[in-house]
């Protein structure tokens, strides 16, 4: 069976035929994600989806979208997409648009299912995956099957809070991982520091442009005190929930993913795990690794929770 995986991101849009049994996608359509709001996002994700399979080849779509997703599909907001602050049934207004089933999750908890089925948590039962990108997102495998919880928050680990009266967090909070960790965080501190008179290469490589997974890493590269400094937190703000998480659920496994992971790599994973602000008993009492699925995790795992769905 072949479906249609969509990866809704902060920044693009991603769509591809996908075998959920072996994870092989084929095709790709790719557009930026609007930023006025869900009716155009929705717009967008109908777009690549007709456009990847305009015979309609396929007709089971599965969705990863950057936000609350309850049972039925409805996702309650989205932090990383403007305007996305009320509930949307994703399914019943694209259902019909698109003349095919439409199922939709959390989209790292899809990169967590094609991580655990066919990427690097393979033959672990507990695990917890974690995406740093625009944001940071978790999803967590426990005795072997996802678990989103009733509301649809389990595993959100981006929006705990690891700095008391810390940075701002893009969904109000203060002192959340994803302020630190996630890259429109490590952006907002970059411009706001070269606003005060502390130049650096981030904001000097982007330009008026967003500052991207790239430019992070030709930044560090450049040996930029900034970039390291920042690069530096993120590490602490992962360690620390990492570490507390792995404690808690006492995790076999820990499973770092997304595009700031995928462009820094292993060095960047390395200097998690060994941290000197890893929380609870930490990184030690489980494997920390780089997820195999990168940059197609989100879509694969979508065909993958269309599938088990069904």
């Amino acid at each position: 069976m072949t479906v249609i995986g969509v990866d809704v991101g902060g920044t693009k849009i991603l769509a591809r035929f996908v075998d959920p049994v072996t994870g092989a996608a084929s095709g790709r359509v790719k557009k930026p994600t609007p930023k006025d709001g869900p009716a155009s996002v929705l717009a967008a994700v109908a777009d690549v989806v007709d456009e990847l399979d305009p015979d309609r080849t396929a007709d089971l779509v599965g969705i990863g979208v950057p936000g609350l997703v309850d049972g039925a599909g409805v996702v309650a907001r989205c932090p990383n997409i403007s305007g996305w602050d009320t509930p949307v049934d994703v399914p019943g207004e694209l259902g019909p648009r698109l003349g095919r089933t439409v199922v939709v999750g959390n989209d790292v908890n899809c990169g967590a299912l094609a991580e655990h089925r066919i990427g690097a948590g393979q033959g672990v039962d507990d695990l917890l995956v974690v995406f740093v990108g625009t944001g940071v997102g978790g999803g967590l495998i426990l005795d072997g099957s996802l678990r989103a919880g009733d509301r649809g928050i389990a595993g959100e680990i981006g929006h705990l809070t690891v700095v008391a009266d810390g940075r701002p967090c893009g969904c109000g909070g203060d002192g959340h991982l994803e302020a630190y960790a996630g890259r429109a965080g490590i952006e907002r501190e970059a411009r706001a520091r070269a606003a005060a008179g502390e130049r650096n290469a981030l904001v000097d490589l982007a330009g008026d442009a967003t500052i991207k997974s790239r430019h992070i890493d030709k930044a560090l590269e450049a040996g930029d005190a900034v970039a390291e400094e920042l690069i530096d937190d993120a590490a602490m703000a992962l360690a620390i929930g990492i570490g507390n998480l792995a404690t808690v659920l006492d995790l076999e496994r820990v499973v770092l993913g997304g595009g700031v992971v995928d462009k820094l790599g292993q060095p960047f994973v390395d200097q998690i795990a060994q941290s000197a602000h890893v929380g609870g008993f930490g990184i030690e009492m489980c494997d920390l690794r780089l997820g195999q699925r990168l940059d197609d995790a989100g879509v694969v795992g979508a065909g993958i929770l269309a599938a088990d769905r069904r």
